[in-house]
């Protein structure tokens, strides 16, 4: 038999054990992701999900060892980052995430300043995830007001152009500590408000009380149109600071 033959008979049946033993691990974490009742799964020893960065370039960051924590939250050390940020918009029926008017005129801002729409008309590839905040009232509960944001990549993070829309502004974040939780499968604003409750009471029992317990942090890595069993998201409740971006 040709030797061109044979190796691209052993290429590909290499390829078809992969294939079939990564769709049985996978089968795994979808089953997982299946129960609405699982908020917090620890995903270490699933690391054939998908690529949450999607070949994209994303926050780097540094992992804290704490026995303290349970399953499926995470402490992570983030270093200094240059975001570019909307303006501050009002929350609908108390989510960050309804899609009102202001909300999406500032997301076409920041896609379009990644698309050269700045002062050096530099095009960038753009990064993930998509950030969310929300200002929470700490008397009711309520959200105050929201943020979009990405952050801008590392090449270009010291001598960021700026924005030509108004709407929009590059700030810093200083390093910081967060707490961590992942959400695989489905991700609503309510989840991760519900969540973000879940962790800070959780951090009040632990005498942890230096934490912002009003700013609800939501990073999106995967959104519409991407199946419920790849959708991908974080909430992290940050250390506070001594600055503020």
């Amino acid at each position: 038999m040709d030797i061109r033959l044979i190796l691209c008979t052993l290429m590909l049946l290499t390829l078809l054990v992969c294939a079939l033993a990564g769709g049985g691990r996978y089968n795994v974490i979808q089953a997982l992701n299946a129960d609405p009742n699982i908020d917090l799964i620890e995903i270490e020893e699933f690391q054939v999900l998908p690529n949450i960065c999607h070949g994209k370039e994303c926050p780097k960051y540094t992992d804290v060892e704490d026995v303290k924590l349970p399953s499926g939250v995470k402490l992570r050390d983030y270093p200094d980052m240059n975001w570019i940020s909307s303006s501050r918009y009002d929350a609908v029926d108390n989510s960050c995430l309804e899609g009102s008017e202001d909300m999406v005129n500032y997301y076409q801002q920041l896609y379009n300043y990644f698309k050269g729409v700045n002062t050096m008309g530099l095009l960038m590839e753009r990064t993930v995830p998509i950030r969310v905040i929300g200002q929470i009232d700490p008397d009711t509960g309520d959200v105050k007001y929201c943020h979009l944001m990405f952050f801008i990549p590392g090449m270009y993070s010291v001598n960021a152009p700026a924005p030509l829309s108004v709407g929009i502004f590059v700030g810093h974040n200083f390093e910081k500590r967060c707490y961590v939780v992942s959400i695989n499968g489905n991700y609503s604003w309510k989840r991760a408000m519900k969540i973000h409750k879940a962790l800070k009471n959780f951090l009040g029992r632990k005498k942890v009380d230096d934490v912002v317990q009003s700013e609800l942090i939501l990073d999106i890595y995967s959104g519409y149109g991407v199946p419920n069993s790849k959708k991908y998201s974080e909430v992290l409740l940050c250390m506070k600071v001594d600055e503020f971006y």
